[in-house]
């Protein structure tokens, strides 16, 4: 970072942003996250009846309560490690979940080798399938059906090795009917993963368009104001006492004094209006509805010197200004402790503090969501709460860099 004239100018490394719709729509895919408990569910439910039915097959019925364990295992670790409070959901934590899914297919099918009568009723194939169909909602399609192939090969290898099945048919058939399913499942996944991320980037694509169209006119009309306020304390100060000067045809010590108290309040109208920024905008804002804050005098206060909020993007603003007037909407809030502070230009790092006199967990349920939001948008968000005291941190990844020239490069 480096200052030029009156300017800091930040620019941020690039942080990739993945191609999932837990990365571009955080908040909606959060509410999708009961599918993962409720499909691992399904698939543990349904194995528990094929390990039944498969009773009087099993060679080692120890391996299949072992398969068990290791599907349940499986499914409370994605419930837990999809939840919203966690996220993001990321890569190894996707192949562990699959990995170990595919393990215990494989223990099932060793515990009735030699014995299986048929592949139709097998449980392996279809939880794995059953998992891979909502990974798409946290990974990038093309790795979840890398995933989705080994496992179906894998799958199908193992398959088409059995030799006890009442129905004999060429090895190829029996591992087509163990991958058709999990390739099919994933595929669907992933289909309805690509149509939301693709209907997500157009959506964002149009904002900015509209955005860019409105930038010179929001300039503009920021200018009007910024002037009709200049304008508003000319005419209701200035102008009276040089009229009030001009009549009485002497100066005083008083109007001395009185005059350099309005240019005083000029100048810190002047000041203000040029050091406005989007964080003391948006906290304003959010205070708007409670009276007798302002931002003086112990009301929020919001300590960006080094202006770090640049290093923001679209979509972390946008959540970062739903979590402030979340905050600044609880009833138990008490409205001049909210503060707002960034620092560590290598790091950029906000820190959200307010005193909020409510039970901790009406907090977090109000609270989390946009955490975990923050948190799959390329951030590391955390959120604190001590006899009353909360405290919201959250930093980029990406450092700050050097600047040179007029623009960004």
């Amino acid at each position: 970072m480096t200052l030029l004239g009156s300017r800091i100018v930040a620019v941020t490394r690039p942080v990739p942003l993945e191609r999932t719709p837990q990365r571009l729509d955080p908040l909606g895919a959060q509410s999708a996250w009961l599918l993962v408990p409720l499909l691992g569910g399904l698939a543990l439910a349904y194995a528990v009846y094929s390990t039944f039915v498969h009773r009087d097959q099993l060679r080692d019925p120890a391996l299949a309560v072992a398969a068990l364990l290791v599907l349940a295992l499986v499914v409370v670790t994605a419930a837990i490690r999809s939840h919203p409070a966690l996220a993001p959901f990321d890569r190894w934590s996707h192949f562990a979940v699959i990995a170990l899914a595919v393990t215990s297919a494989c223990l099932f099918t060793s515990a009735v080798w030699g014995r299986n009568e048929r592949l139709q009723d097998d449980w392996g194939q279809i939880a794995v399938a059953l998992l891979l169909i909502v990974m798409p909602l946290y990974r990038p399609v093309g790795e979840v059906a890398g995933t989705a192939i080994v496992s179906a090969l894998v799958l199908a290898g193992l398959a088409a090795a059995e030799e006890s099945l009442v129905i004999a048919n060429n090895p190829v058939v029996y591992a087509t009917v163990v991958a058709t399913p999990v390739l099919a499942l994933a595929a669907g996944g992933a289909g309805y993963a690509w149509t939301i991320t693709g209907e997500t980037l157009r959506w964002r694509e149009v904002a900015r368009e509209g955005q860019a169209r409105l930038e010179g006119e929001l300039r503009q009309a920021a200018a009007r104001m910024i002037a009709q306020e200049r304008m508003t304390a000319v005419n209701a100060e200035a102008a009276p006492f040089l009229i009030g000067l001009v009549q009485r045809g002497t100066v005083t010590e008083n109007d001395i004094r009185h005059a350099r108290a309005i240019a005083d309040r000029l100048r810190g109208l002047s000041v203000q209006a040029v050091g406005r920024t989007w964080l003391g905008d948006t906290v304003e804002l959010a205070l708007a509805a409670r009276s007798g804050i302002g931002p003086d005098g112990g009301g929020p206060r919001v300590d960006d010197p080094e202006r770090l909020e640049r290093v923001l993007t679209s979509d972390q603003r946008a959540i970062v200004g739903a979590l402030i007037a979340t905050v600044a909407g609880r009833p138990a809030l008490d409205p001049a402790s909210l503060s707002l502070s960034a620092e560590n230009p290598e790091r950029p790092t906000f820190l959200l503090r307010a005193h909020v006199d409510e039970p901790p967990g009406e907090l977090r349920r109000a609270l989390l969501p946009f955490v975990s939001a923050l948190n799959s948008v390329a951030m590391h968000a955390t959120m604190r709460q001590r006899s009353g005291e909360l405290t919201i941190r959250f930093s980029s990844p990406a450092g700050v860099l050097p600047y040179a020239g007029g623009r960004a490069r």
